[in-house]
């Protein structure tokens, strides 16, 4: 499981240009301050050693509920995981009306195939983040620092690897403890 905040994204900024280090915010609708990420690794060969902002050309859009952050820390120190702008995802090209109409009718709504941006980490306060969206675009600022080698890009992958594999664990393991906690809840009132 993660949380999935895509569609309160209004902008952010991610810093890259020192190797091994991604720094920067992000910043959601109806929240006074934006969300500080200071990551540990690097994202995927095209934006590995840049400096970037995410914007988002269109607005929010009208199938969006309510915001609540309930929880969710301001610091979301921890380790990077997948991160590019180059994924690429069919796009409906029509309201959330237009596709409810399509779709009850069996017929297939418009889509072309975008570029996306895919933005994971895992917060030391708030577990497993992802947003992913072709909603949102990336623009590179300034001059790339550093490009990944071959072998630098396997590590990063490894790593990214063995981090979502650690998550699921800690998650099965939660899983479990609750499984067990409810267990002895039915048996304690039996």
């Amino acid at each position: 499981m993660a949380w999935r905040p895509t569609d309160w994204v209004v902008e952010g900024e991610l810093d890259n240009t020192t190797m091994n280090w991604t720094i920067g915010w992000v910043r959601l609708r109806d929240r006074d301050e934006p969300l500080q990420l200071k990551l540990l690794g690097n994202p995927y060969p095209d934006l590995a050693g840049w400096k970037f902002r995410i914007v988002r050309p269109d607005p929010i859009p009208d199938w969006v509920g309510e915001p609540n952050y309930e929880g969710i820390a301001t610091d979301q120190s921890g380790t990077i995981g997948d991160v590019t702008a180059d994924q690429m995802l069919q796009h409906y090209e029509c309201s959330s009306q237009e596709f409810v109409r399509r779709m009850r009718a069996g017929d297939r709504p418009p889509t072309t195939l975008r570029k996306s941006l895919y933005l994971e980490w895992y917060s030391n306060r708030n577990g497993r983040v992802v947003i992913q969206s072709t909603r949102l675009a990336v623009e590179r600022v300034g001059e790339r620092s550093f490009e990944l080698t071959e072998e630098q890009w396997l590590e990063q992958a490894k790593q990214n690897q063995d981090e979502i594999h650690h998550f699921m664990s800690q998650l099965g393991d939660a899983l479990t403890e609750s499984d067990v906690a409810e267990d002895s809840d039915t048996t304690e009132e039996d």
